[in-house]
């Protein structure tokens, strides 16, 4: 397939102060879908998306107020990723993660939040957050190696934040930590089925000093910031986790099946003379897609309001992850509805109905989106307190 540049580009951001982030989202939408044939084909996104995502209010929609963020919630932030989502994929899933990457640091010592955002709240910052590597204590920290899979956007983030469980005394408790780009070497493994744009390569460290203060136990995370702290830091990890993920692929969805009806409504009429707009089992698959990805719109958001709420209970942790879980179940039965009504045309290499595909079932496969795994939970809970 020859991959041609998208024109010069005439769509010009403007910076607008914090506000909420659809009043960019639209634009940067077709910015990115402009580019997003051509950031498939690189496995990166264009540099000028990049930069609009830190211009519209991503970054630091989840950093502290008192360095210049928002402190921003998780509806605006779905509804924001999923116009991102229906023109590129790509470009929802790095604004979602890069923005959850300014609430999950926001745990760091003050040192650590300090060297981050000492200059400003619009910072990159990457994530990987299974354990990995080595980690051993020396002087005033901790010295760090090992390689890290699969973190996303690692070429583009200024911090990468990682995990690791130390080598040292005997309780093994994991712990995150940052590290700034120039301290870091990045492996590029990334070559995937689908969201090849995220760049999600392999992180490498090679007996990188980490300060005490640029680290903090995992178990924060997990529990979310005490009371008195910003109501977006004080929400468990484990109860937006895959909120994070799943935005993303419903603006896929959205997008595809957009797309596809579009298309329909233009292709020419077969043999018989029906046009397939005019054909039942055409109008049974849209209607039916477009059922099953506004019920997964629904439960996505009562995720987000449910933790926009406070609800950080157990029951809310579970109930959040059969929510995002089945919502994605909705959203990859949708898009594989409408790929397999599209004909031989939708499988050519170019066409943007195999890449819109090819991008939810490569993200709906992530482990935290699960619902055989969310089902067990939420099914051994309810059994549990009726016996």
């Amino acid at each position: 397939m020859i991959v041609r540049p998208p024109k010069e580009e005439s769509i010009v951001l403007t910076t607008v102060p914090d506000g909420l982030l659809s009043t960019k989202a639209e634009e940067i939408a077709k910015l990115a879908d402009e580019h997003a044939a051509v950031a498939d084909a690189r496995r990166h996104l264009e540099p000028k998306v990049v930069e609009a995502l830190a211009e519209g209010g991503f970054l630091r929609h989840f950093v502290p107020a008192a360095f210049g963020g928002r402190q921003g919630g998780f509806l605006d932030l779905l509804k924001a990723v999923d116009i991102l989502g229906r023109a590129c994929p790509s470009t929802a899933w790095m604004a979602s993660l890069l923005a959850h990457g300014g609430r999950m640091v926001a745990h760091l010592p003050e040192e650590g939040k300090e060297a981050l955002w000492s200059g400003g709240p619009d910072v990159y910052i990457a994530s990987g957050l299974v354990p990995g590597g080595e980690m051993r204590l020396d002087g005033g920290g901790w010295r760090i190696s090992g390689r890290w899979t699969f973190v996303s956007g690692a070429d583009l983030a200024d911090w990468t934040l990682l995990s690791s469980f130390p080598s040292d005394g005997a309780e093994k408790k994991p712990w995150c930590f940052i590290v700034p780009k120039k301290s870091l070497f990045i492996e590029d493994t990334w070559f995937n089925l689908g969201m090849r744009a995220t760049g999600s390569n392999t992180v490498v460290l090679d007996g990188v000093f980490v300060p005490r203060g640029h680290a903090f136990e995992r178990a924060s995370l997990e529990a979310g910031l005490p009371a008195g702290e910003p109501d977006c830091h004080r929400v468990p990890l484990k109860a937006v986790n895959g909120l994070s993920f799943a935005g993303p692929l419903l603006g896929a969805a959205k997008g595809m099946v957009d797309r596809w009806t579009t298309w329909m409504t233009v292709k020419k009429a077969g043999p018989d003379g029906r046009r397939p707009a005019d054909r039942d089992n055409v109008r049974h698959d849209l209607a039916r897609s477009t059922a099953g990805i506004g019920a997964a719109a629904l439960l996505l958001e009562n995720v987000a309001r449910r933790a926009d709420g406070g609800g950080t209970s157990t029951d809310d942790i579970e109930r959040n992850m059969l929510d995002w879980s089945f919502a994605t179940t909705l959203i990859r039965d949708a898009a594989d509805l409408i790929f397999s009504a599209s004909g031989t045309s939708a499988h050519h290499e170019g066409h943007e109905l195999q890449r819109f595909w090819r991008d939810i079932h490569s993200a709906s496969s992530h482990f935290a989106l699960s619902f055989t795994n969310a089902a067990g939970l939420f099914g051994g809970k309810v059994f549990s307190e009726t016996r």
